[in-house]
């Protein structure tokens, strides 16, 4: 629920004219979406407003510290492409690509990250850049919202390399299912919110 709120926010504003993108409207983007969230489905009350704190305060300094001139290259746009190496199709989605020079920036804003799941976001999109666009990004900066901190990375032809490698072990193992076993996820699921929706679609 909350990164779907970070979603709308960053939609909205990037499609906002420079001159209409302050710190006021960061904060009525927030509050407009923030409002479909209940406290119930946090921890705590504590939780909550913990988690209402962090991601405005690091929204405000992530989208208005450097001033955006010119529209995004993609903003929440969906990518499908072929990929012979793996003999099917790649479904990719760029939340936020900004010019740069002669290439771009890929940035993606989230709740939490961690350093294995940066690591392989970078070699997804350097596989999809270098083979939909025939070009590296720049530099491919993640965000994450509730610690403030952001990680940039510099794609490079190893990524590439990687990225394929690790595209190929997924695609063998979907074609092994018997592989895979089934896990007790039930202290998980008790906290979710979504939990009927969630047993529902698996019948």
């Amino acid at each position: 629920m909350v990164q779907s709120v970070v979603n709308q926010v960053v939609s909205r504003y990037y499609k906002l004219p420079p001159i209409s993108q302050t710190t006021k409207k960061v904060l009525e983007f927030i509050d407009d979406h923030w409002s479909a969230i209940e406290v119930r489905q946090f921890e705590s009350k504590i939780h909550y407003y913990k988690a209402l704190a962090n991601i405005t305060d690091h929204l405000l300094q992530c989208l208005t510290t450097e001033r955006i001139e010119n529209p995004p290259l993609f903003l929440y746009e969906k990518f499908n492409m072929n990929m012979d190496e793996l003999g099917s199709e790649l479904s990719l989605t760029f939340e936020v690509a900004e010019w740069s020079g002669n290439s771009f920036i890929i940035k993606k804003y989230l709740v939490d990250t961690d350093e294995e799941m940066n690591l392989l976001f970078n070699n997804m999109i350097s596989v999809f850049c270098e083979k939909a666009f025939g070009q590296l990004p720049e530099r491919i900066e993640i965000y994450s919202l509730m610690e403030g901190k952001k990680e940039t990375f510099i794609p490079t032809k190893k990524d590439v390399s990687g990225g394929l490698e690790y595209l190929n072990m997924i695609k063998n193992l979907l074609q092994e299912p018997k592989k895979y076993l089934k896990t007790d996820s039930l202290a998980v699921c008790k906290s979710c919110s979504y939990q009927k929706r969630c047993y529902e679609g698996l019948i």
